[in-house]
């Protein structure tokens, strides 16, 4: 019997505020302020690379100078972004040569003279080799599907050589087939898919949507079975690879976009912001044989957050949605748990809501020292929007509520009271004002640095004065008494952080 106005309205509202919740964070919630982000640790990175490749330089540089709407094609672009990613870990780790990057992007950047906009303006090299182009779901983003790319000339020959590359690499399989040419009946069902993603999920799903850059088709068999979705990630960014039977019905295709969406969303936003501090610490996972890193239980509970709003907004969906797009699937589809592990055997965690649980039990049991400060906001902002969506999930504890409030108590400072501070130069830098971010790299090292606001303004403020100054000049610009405990606490954790970083000396 459906349920009466006046019972279904406080469900529907607490939806409603899960899926504005979803997109509320600035770290990473809200798409737009991820993608400021990343463009500017792409131009930062750009001009680290042309430090370290003499014969690249010049159109690294012409890169990183491009205008926005030049350059976010370029970002996103599956092969671009790969090259992008490897060149910066090679020269992170002293072993760069020459950019790949570089030798990809070749031809590919516009002139900043010219008043046009170039044919990359809009559509990324990739996007270029696909004929006939097909939009994957046209007015809610730009994503393309992938079917055989055309070449025309030899660097485009190259580039299909390094993407047909990325793409049997995410597969695991050299000899994989070529992408499927999905029939018309399938494109039009991945379309309703994003629609009806879209409309369940208002704030949330053209997010989602948004980190998508490639759609591609394809059948892969393994020992788990054939492969029903998955996101390329490193080796294959900005990517969603779907089994065509996931297109058999919008509600099918509008779940596998989420889930594969919000991983290419997170995969984003984690990289100006990690939220662990040791990546090799491990959780039993029993519906899995062996463990998880911590970081791969933040992305599963990420991905079972999004799943439960969607859930819950499917079943407070109205009729105008049923007649749409037909009724949502009765059954949840979930994979089984491997077989031998404690699920298995006692027939636990075999719905989304037992395994968010479970996940938001095992970071809520972390030490605090385990998560940065991210870390430590990316928890409470899923707890919290998982909690709108499902009573029975875990509150946090009392120490973990305390703990939260500040990631790292706070220390006196190390450095003694005299001597004069002053920033390293020479350094390359991107200003987020906006976002009250900073993010430099000195000339000498190989990493990025992001600052916030209080650490801006600290850092701003190291020009040769010594810590009283800074200290007086601080209060002074945040509007806090110079004598202050929280001032002192403030630039004390700052000066701290910042010499670490090597991005200012305390020179007695």
């Amino acid at each position: 019997m459906p349920a009466s106005p006046s019972a279904a309205e406080p469900v529907i509202d607490l939806v409603a505020q899960a899926d504005t919740m979803l997109c509320a964070d600035r770290q990473f919630g809200d798409s737009a302020a991820i993608g400021e982000r990343n463009l500017a640790r792409f131009r930062l990175g750009l001009t680290m690379l042309a430090r370290h490749d003499g014969e690249a330089a010049d159109v690294l540089r012409t890169t990183a100078a491009a205008a926005d709407e030049h350059l976010r094609p370029l970002l996103y672009d599956p092969v671009l972004r790969n090259c992008f990613e490897v060149d910066l870990a090679r020269l992170e780790s002293g072993r760069l040569g020459h950019s790949s990057f570089g030798a990809y992007v070749s031809g590919y950047v516009p002139t900043p003279a010219a008043d046009a906009p170039s044919s990359m303006s809009s559509m990324g090299p990739c996007e270029a080799l696909i004929r006939p182009h097909r939009s994957a779901w046209p007015g809610l983003g730009d994503a393309w599907v992938l079917t055989e790319p055309t070449p025309h000339g030899s660097s485009q020959e190259k580039l299909v050589g390094r993407l047909m590359e990325l793409y049997r690499g995410a597969l695991g399989d050299i000899r994989a087939a070529a992408p499927v040419d999905p029939a018309d009946s399938v494109r039009a069902v991945l379309r309703e898919g994003a629609e009806l993603l879209a409309t369940l999920l208002p704030a949330a799903g053209p997010g989602v949507l948004g980190h998508v850059t490639m759609v591609g088709f394809t059948h892969r068999e393994s020992e788990e079975g054939p492969l029903q979705s998955m996101s390329g990630g490193d080796p294959l960014p900005s990517t969603v690879l779907l089994a065509p039977e996931r297109c058999t019905s919008p509600w099918l295709a509008a779940e596998s976009l989420l889930h594969e969406g919000a991983h290419l969303k997170l995969f984003d936003a984690l990289r100006t912001g990690s939220v662990v501090k040791n990546a090799t610490e491990r959780v039993p996972i029993p519906w899995r044989i062996g463990s998880w890193t911590v970081i791969r239980v933040f992305v599963a509970l990420h991905f079972y957050v999004h799943l439960l709003v969607f859930r819950a907004a499917a079943a407070s969906a109205g009729e105008a949605v049923r007649e749409r797009f037909g009724p949502p699937p009765s059954v949840e589809d979930l994979d089984e748990p491997s077989p031998g592990t404690p699920a298995a055997r006692s027939g636990e965690y075999r719905t989304s809501a037992e395994r968010a649980r479970y996940l938001a039990e095992c970071v809520l049991s972390l030490p605090e020292q385990a998560l940065t400060e991210h870390g430590h906001r990316f928890a409470r902002w899923l707890l919290t929007a998982l909690r709108l969506v499902d009573d029975d999930a875990p509150r946090p504890h009392d120490r973990a509520e305390a703990t939260t409030r500040r990631a790292e108590p706070w220390q006196p400072p190390e450095n003694p009271s005299g001597g004069v501070l002053q920033r390293i130069t020479p350094v390359d830098a991107c200003a987020l004002p906006g976002l009250g971010q900073l993010v430099v790299s000195p000339t000498r090292s190989a990493r990025m640095h992001w600052l916030n606001a209080r650490s801006w303004t600290v850092y701003s403020l190291c020009d040769g004065r010594d810590l009283g100054s800074v200290r007086t000049a601080y209060a002074r610009a945040v509007d806090l008494p110079a004598d202050s405990e929280e001032v002192n606490r403030q630039v004390s954790d700052s000066v701290r952080r910042l010499v670490a970083a090597d991005l200012i000396t305390h020179d007695m």
